[in-house]
C-alpha cells in the first residue's frame, strides 16, 4: 500500500504466497504481478480501474500486472497475494479475469460464501484461510511433493546458494543434470519455474531479516539482490508495495520451522 497508516495489521509471508490481515487504507494507482484477492470484513472497498471505472465490493480478484487503485478504506481486510505463475496461480489465470472494476468484483463473489468473521491472528489460521479463499474459487491448492532425487536435493541447497550465481546453467551439474533436464523436471514437480521460485525465495528471505530488525541494506544482500533499490524494485513489482513503506510499521509472520 502506498500510505503506511494502513499497515497496522500482520503480513504473513509464506512460500507463493502472502496474506495481509487489518486496516486498509486508499492507495495510488499501482499494479503488482500477483494476484490479488480481497475480502473486506468491514465497510465495503471502492476500487478503482485504469479508466476511473469505481465499484464498490466486499470482495474482488485483481488479476496480475493490472493498474487499479484501493478508493475507500476499510477497518478490517483479508488481502491474499498468489503468484501468477504457479500451479494455482496458472488455475486462477483460467478464470480470464478482465482488467476493469466490474470484474473484478464478479470473480470475488465466491469469496463471500467463505462466512470469515475476523482476521487471522496466527500462522495456523492464515494458512487455512488462504487455502478455503482459493478453493472457492475451484482453485486446488493440493501440491505433492518432489519426488525426484535431483530436483529435492536442490530444494535442500538453494536456501544457501542465495547470494551466489543461481542461473539453471550454474545450478544444474550441481545435481547432475543437464540444465534443460533440470528445467523440465523443476516444472514440473515444483509447480513453478526455476526462475520465479528463486526469486520468492529471496523476498521471503529479506522479510525475515526485515522481521528481525536488519536495514534494507543488509536485507538485501542477505537475500542475495544487488542493493536495497533491487529489493525495493522487486517487492513492489510482485505485491504493489515496497519494503521500507511497511518496515516498522507491520507485523511480519513467517512459517515456523520445518
Amino acid at each position: 500500500m502506498s500510505r503506511t497508516r494502513a499497515w497496522k495489521g500482520q503480513l504473513f509471508f509464506g512460500p507463493r504466497r502472502l496474506l495481509y490481515a487489518g486496516p486498509l487504507g486508499e492507495t495510488r494507482p499501482h499494479a503488482h504481478h500477483t494476484f490479488q484477492l480481497l475480502l473486506s470484513l468491514g465497510e465495503p472497498v471502492a476500487l478503482r480501474d485504469a479508466h476511473q471505472h469505481v465499484v464498490t465490493c466486499q470482495a474482488a480478484v485483481t488479476p496480475p500486472d493490472v493498474e487499479h487503485t484501493i478508493a475507500s478504506p476499510s477497518a478490517a481486510v483479508v488481502l491474499l497475494h498468489v503468484n501468477p505463475d504457479d500451479s494455482v496461480g496458472r488455475q486462477l489465470r483460467t478464470l480470464g479475469i478482465g482488467a476493469d472494476a466490474e470484474a473484478w468484483r464478479c470473480a470475488g463473489a465466491p469469496l463471500l460464501t467463505q462466512g470469515v468473521k475476523s482476521v487471522p491472528k496466527r500462522w495456523a489460521d492464515a494458512e487455512l484461510l488462504s487455502h478455503s479463499l482459493l478453493q472457492s474459487l475451484r482453485a486446488d491448492t493440493r501440491q505433492a511433493p518432489p519426488a525426484h532425487p535431483a530436483v529435492k536435493r536442490l530444494l535442500r541447497l538453494l536456501p544457501d546458494l542465495l547470494e551466489e550465481d543461481v542461473r539453471l546453467s550454474a545450478l544444474a551439474p550441481r545435481v547432475g543434470l543437464s540444465a534443460g533436464r533440470l528445467s523440465h523436471l523443476f516444472g514440473q514437480e515444483v509447480g513453478l519455474p526455476l526462475r520465479p521460485y528463486v526469486l520468492w525465495l529471496r523476498l521471503q528471505r529479506a522479510a525475515g531479516h526485515l522481521q528481525r530488525g536488519a536495514s534494507l541494506t543488509r536485507a538485501a544482500h542477505a537475500a542475495g539482490f544487488t542493493d536495497s533499490a533491487h529489493l525495493s524494485h522487486a517487492f513492489r513489482r510482485t505485491f504493489g508495495l515496497s519494503p521500507s513503506e511497511i518496515a516498522g510499521v507491520v507485523d511480519w509472520v513467517l512459517p515456523p520451522p520445518e
